[in-house]
């Protein structure tokens, strides 16, 4: 009573628990005083002594809680220990019962509360992760929106930067330059129209069944052309088994993209060498992902994926993308580290095997 009338004058907001832990122990020490002077475990108020315990678990961390609780119960078996000097007979044994009953009630009352309190500590950690996703969604839909503003924004020039050089190329004499350069902006326009191709897809929300093996083909072919130097060393560990993912076009550039995320991170190291691991894994195809790079506390380490992590060489948006886009084919990645060494699993359920 004297915590509740405590928490009423400071209109709900709450002491330390320490002076909380305290209180209750002054609290269950004075009720049962007064109840050993007047009746002990036959005075009909007894139940009074319960209220400390349900405080104390409603409101405390759960081992002080466990501790008023066996102050409580001592301090009950105590008072029992004077009736049995002072009384015999069959009211000795109604006095057992009473003080049975009353540490009974208390354990059931503290598993009620423990394993309700753990209930709403769950629904308050999901709700917590499903506004941090919602956050991180609204981020990369910002990030989305910029990025089809800029693709549609750097098209027109493209083309016509495009026709300007086929017009030079029809002259009689021309640079051997004008040539590659026409080249490269071929392949400006390709990768613009596949972009377009891959939001088409999404926007559409159309998915298609992808082989396990041409994608890992796939990968290593992107790798070869985007990171030629990098030293990347690709192991199937499942023999010629392969399997069938739904997923839609954002997959392979996610997956490549966390790639080389690793060469980058291993290049800042004096091992550049990254491993890759495929297997098939109950119903789930795996990435493994092996690259050495810079420490990472553990909370960047937790957040990594789920939020933006500032460092040196970025934000971490292209980990956040791709982990978003492999959660939406129902994946998961996980990042652990071991000294300067980083693991990154990649997991993607299958829907046959072949």
């Amino acid at each position: 009573m004297l915590l509740l009338l405590l928490l009423a004058l400071r209109q709900g907001r709450r002491p330390a628990p320490g002076w909380m832990a305290l209180l209750l122990v002054i609290e269950v020490i004075a009720l049962n005083s007064v109840m050993a002077a007047n009746g002990a475990a036959s005075n009909p108020f007894s139940a009074v002594l319960l209220v400390p315990v349900v405080l104390a678990f409603m409101l405390l961390p759960w081992w002080v809680a466990v501790s008023i609780l066996a102050i409580s119960v001592s301090a009950q078996l105590i008072q029992l220990l004077l009736l049995q000097l002072s009384q015999h007979g069959q009211m000795l044994h109604h006095y057992y019962g009473m003080v049975f009953g009353f540490v009974l009630t208390s354990l059931v009352i503290a598993a009620v509360i423990t394993y309700f309190r753990q209930q709403i500590q769950q629904r308050e950690n999901a709700i917590r992760t499903l506004r941090e996703r919602q956050l991180r969604n609204e981020q990369l839909l910002a990030i989305g929106t910029a990025a089809a503003q800029l693709t549609h924004d750097v098209a027109t020039p493209v083309q016509s930067i495009h026709l300007l050089l086929e017009e030079a190329l029809e002259q009689p004499q021309t640079s051997p330059q004008l040539a590659e350069i026409s080249e490269q902006f071929k392949r400006i326009e390709q990768q613009l129209a596949q972009w377009r191709t891959v939001a088409d897809d999404v926007r559409e929300q159309r998915t298609v069944v992808m082989d396990v093996r041409k994608m890992w083909r796939s990968l290593q072919h992107l790798l070869l052309v985007a990171r030629p130097e990098a030293l990347i060393h690709w192991h199937w560990l499942s023999g010629e088994q392969t399997a069938l993912v739904k997923a839609d076009g954002t997959l392979l550039p996610a997956l490549t993209n966390m790639i080389i995320n690793a060469c980058e991170a291993a290049e800042q190291t004096n091992q550049p060498k990254v491993t890759i691991r495929s297997q098939l894994h109950q119903g789930e195809w795996q990435l493994q992902i092996t690259n050495m790079a810079q420490p990472l506390s553990p909370q960047a380490l937790k957040n990594l994926g789920l939020s933006f992590v500032e460092s040196g060489n970025g934000h971490g948006i292209g980990a956040a993308l791709s982990n978003a886009t492999i959660e939406k084919f129902g994946g998961t990645v996980h990042w652990q580290q071991h000294a300067l060494e980083v693991l990154t699993v990649i997991s993607i359920p299958v829907v046959a095997n072949v």
